[in-house]
């Protein structure tokens, strides 16, 4: 069959055609395929950020959960010391009352045996030997009413107390070895040389 030149002219242009056509399939299967990948690279970057979020946000919750339990755990030794405090204030009142009283009924002793040591001498033996025997048992009740005051006072409650600060150890470090505070230690030293200037006073 003889071929005429426009026949080779349809021929080529039916290749280039056909060509064309599976340039442009490759080309979208390409960017396909591209876009894919893409849009899996922005789903993995969108789980990291909220597994981000989410860490954050525990974190963040754990912070609270810290700092309200510290607020917490200071409010309970806060009310621990002002219980501490009150029943410390309550007890050296209570010791301060008992020293007055004993202190009180010291002095009436000495007033009651003062007068009884000045009463002029009877000129019969039989009315002085009387007197005695009452001046006799007024010492006796007054020495009754000493001995109690000097047992019961601070110094003997508190004996380790004060045999620690004897030793020559400091108020932290008797505070520390009694389980006390610093201010209980320094409040009873001072109790104590109050009761000793009453004493040194009777």
């Amino acid at each position: 069959m003889n071929m005429q030149p426009w026949h080779y002219i349809v021929l080529v242009g039916a290749v280039v055609l056909v060509w064309s056509n599976l340039l442009a399939r490759g080309r979208g299967a390409n960017k396909t395929k591209s876009e894919g990948s893409s849009d899996a690279g922005l789903q993995q970057m969108e789980l990291a950020l909220e597994q981000f979020m989410e860490n954050m946000e525990q974190s963040q919750r754990d912070l609270t959960g810290l700092v309200l339990s510290s607020k917490e755990q200071e409010k309970e030794e806060a009310r621990r010391r002002e219980e501490r405090i009150a029943e410390l204030e309550e007890r050296c009142t209570r010791l301060q009352r008992e020293m007055e009283l004993q202190a009180a009924s010291v002095a009436a002793a000495s007033a009651a045996g003062g007068p009884a040591g000045q009463r002029p001498a009877a000129p019969a033996a039989a009315a002085s030997q009387p007197a005695e025997a009452p001046q006799e048992g007024l010492a006796e009740s007054a020495a009754s009413a000493q001995a109690p005051a000097s047992k019961s006072g601070i110094r003997q409650r508190f004996k380790m107390l004060f045999d620690l600060h004897e030793q020559g150890l400091s108020v932290e470090q008797i505070a520390k070895r009694l389980g006390m505070n610093k201010g209980e230690v320094l409040l009873i030293q001072q109790l104590a040389k109050q009761e000793g200037a009453r004493h040194e006073a009777s």
